[in-house]
């Protein structure tokens, strides 16, 4: 890939802030990386002298969004934060976080209007309130209600331009939901939706995900050949059944013949093939999800909300946002990350495959500025080095997880990077965050 030199990756200063001010929460949700991963965390609101030593790159913020794996509004100066980076940051930027939203009242809605507060964004999985509950544990469905009602008298009082938005973690045993959950934010005067896909840190929750590690154009290339085996009448997934037999039907030898076609041409694309998860991929659950997203887009589309929808599969196309929008993440203690994946340390499953993930930092607050953090050698490299996208696709690999990348002291994968971009899926179009 050729970077731009006005990529704002390569601008002396970062033009988006991700901050984690607390990591406290008032909620036990099951699929919280938090609640699963307890030993790794412990409960610490950022002080007012680490967020100061952020104020030399607000005047060239675009964003600023003020949450981690903790709950915002739990922070006692989370207005006067607001209203310090109001006062650095230029008229065109804007100010937002994510928030379970639990602690909202008219109070606390009128007080964010004040500090300038331009964008919000609440959790909710449900419209059901047994299933809201499951979901999010501790939590209302009702809460989020009168949250949301707060929010938009606040803004009609202050004349205010505050998006409000909420967001929708898919799983399987939600996603009949999304439809109604659109119909219902667009009736409670939402402006806008992100749907993202679970991302387990517990091997119970890869029951839940609805994509695996197959790549679009790995799945493109099976279903071609699939449809070409089921109109000769044949089977493609019983591959490895009839390869292993010492005499061979007719049938046996046409399936053989047609899977390593499938395989020379993937070659001849440059396109990486799984063949067992192909064969595993319930194939029937991605037309299912796309059935469901069209409903809602259909859903939102006669409410007005703006819906920003995740892939079903794993694009092969690379973009990770963080990297390319000039991203840093700052963790409650003030250590500087370049993206979600490496902020944190913890363990995730992709079809059943266990990685242990270890934070990356490139300095703290308390040491240097964030101008000479986000210009340091070894920041400026990484983010270079991310930007060309040779990377192999670990999780759709025939050897997944090798040696290489399997462990959370990460040195280098089989292209020789020291960058753990391989495992990562955030630059795959899965998941989404507030941006």
């Amino acid at each position: 890939m050729t970077t731009s030199d006005n990529s704002p990756a390569l601008k002396p200063h970062p033009t988006k802030l991700i901050v984690e001010t607390t990591t406290r929460c008032n909620l036990q949700c099951p699929m919280c990386m938090k609640n699963i991963c307890k030993d790794d965390f412990c409960e610490k609101d950022m002080t007012l002298e680490v967020f100061k030593g952020l104020l030399d790159a607000l005047p060239f913020t675009e964003v600023l969004i003020l949450n981690g794996i903790g709950e915002p509004l739990l922070h006692p100066l989370l207005n006067e934060f607001i209203r310090i980076a109001k006062s650095k940051m230029s008229p065109d930027s804007w100010v937002g976080f994510q928030s379970n939203g639990l602690l909202i009242d008219d109070e606390m809605a009128h007080g964010l209007m004040d500090a300038g507060l331009d964008k919000i964004c609440l959790s909710i999985d449900a419209v059901d309130p047994e299933g809201f509950r499951l979901i999010r544990k501790g939590g209302e469905l009702s809460s989020v209600q009168s949250a949301l009602q707060a929010l938009r008298l606040a803004r009609i009082r202050h004349n205010s331009p505050l998006e409000i938005g909420i967001e929708f973690v898919l799983r399987r045993d939600n996603i009949a939901e999304l439809p109604k959950t659109i119909r219902w934010a667009g009736s409670m005067g939402v402006d806008f939706a992100l749907v993202t896909h679970l991302f387990p840190y517990h091997p119970d929750l890869v029951s839940q995900t609805l994509y695996d590690a197959n790549l679009d154009e790995s799945v493109a290339v099976f279903l071609e050949y699939q449809r070409q085996a089921e109109r000769k009448g044949l089977d493609i997934r019983r591959y490895h059944d009839v390869y292993m037999k010492y005499e061979k039907s007719s049938e046996d030898k046409n399936i053989i013949e047609l899977v390593d076609s499938m395989m020379a041409d993937a070659v001849s694309r440059g396109v990486t093939l799984n063949i067992q998860k192909l064969f595993d991929m319930e194939h029937s659950w991605v037309e299912k999800t796309e059935a469901i997203l069209q409903k809602a887009r259909d859903a939102a589309s006669l409410t007005g909300l703006d819906l920003k929808l995740p892939g079903i599969v794993p694009k092969s196309a690379r973009r990770c946002e963080f990297v390319e929008e000039g991203c840093a993440f700052v963790s409650v203690d003030g250590l500087i990350h370049p993206c979600y994946f490496l902020w944190h340390q913890y363990k995730c499953y992709i079809n059943g495959l266990q990685k242990a993930v270890g934070p990356k930092s490139f300095g703290s607050l308390t040491d240097r500025t964030i101008l000479e953090i986000w210009s340091d050698r070894a920041f400026s490299t990484f983010r270079c080095n991310v930007l060309r996208y040779d990377y192999p696709f670990c999780f759709n690999c025939n050897f997944a997880l090798c040696d290489y990348v399997d462990g959370e002291d990460f040195s280098q994968d089989c292209y020789i990077n020291t960058e753990p971009c391989a495992v990562c899926l955030w630059c795959m179009d899965i998941f989404q965050c507030l941006k």
